[in-house]
């Protein structure tokens, strides 16, 4: 839960700090494990419109956008890390993969396994209007390379990347947070902990570089300056 919700509160900080807002935004998400199920969840119920929703076995698309009260009908009954729907609403893969990428969005929340979005998906993805990544997968492109890529860079340079070591960071902050003294064990707190880094984490950006683009770039100077 943790980590989808970091991945749907960097979005909504990414909006904030840009004057913008998340609500009514349109979202497709990849993966419906722990992590995509969670980001789907917390997005919706942020105001987001999830259009669409690709998993291993197949997937739905709504262009309309799925209420808060489908998606959150979705979380509760995915069967392990499969999304499940009914059969006149479920698309088998092979469609799905053919057709969602092109859909009208301005998020995209990849969170299945790494290294599988291809730059063609993401250039389909930017001319239907994308605005923002937030990655739930460590390295979600199909790049040999761990850091940065030639699609990773293709796609930085185009749209607001917000890199996985930010977006993703909830579990590993979770045991930093209770490394650092002697906290409360409670639910709001650890949330709200996650949260304020990840924004934090985005603001700092936003100070190096106030455009949308090649912020990935940006994240990873303030980061490599920070270890040095």
């Amino acid at each position: 839960m943790i980590t989808g919700f970091g991945v749907a509160e960097a979005i909504r900080h990414y909006y904030d700090i840009q004057g913008g807002t998340v609500i009514g935004k349109r979202a497709v998400v990849q993966g419906f494990g722990n992590v995509g199920s969670a980001a789907a969840f917390y997005l919706a119920q942020m105001g987001a419109k999830i259009v669409g929703i690709i998993d291993r076995v197949g997937g739905v698309i709504n262009e309309e956008g799925f209420s808060f009260d489908e998606i959150k009908n979705f979380f509760l009954h995915k069967k392990g890390n499969t999304l499940i729907a009914d059969a006149d609403k479920m698309i088998p893969f092979e469609e799905i993969n053919s057709r969602i990428w092109s859909l009208p969005t301005e998020i995209f929340a990849p969170c299945a396994a790494s290294r599988l979005i291809t730059q063609d998906q993401i250039a389909t993805m930017i001319d239907a209007g994308l605005e923002v990544i937030s990655c739930g997968a460590n390295v979600p492109f199909a790049d040999p390379e761990i850091f940065f890529g030639s699609i990773m860079e293709y796609t930085d340079e185009r749209v607001s990347l917000i890199p996985d070591f930010i977006s993703n960071c909830g579990m590993a902050r979770v045991f930093a947070y209770f490394m650092e003294g002697r906290v409360e064990m409670d639910d709001e707190k650890i949330f709200n902990d996650t949260s304020d880094t990840i924004g934090k984490a985005i603001l700092n950006i936003f100070k190096e570089n106030d455009t949308k683009k090649n912020l990935s770039k940006t994240a990873f100077e303030i980061a490599l300056k920070q270890l040095i």
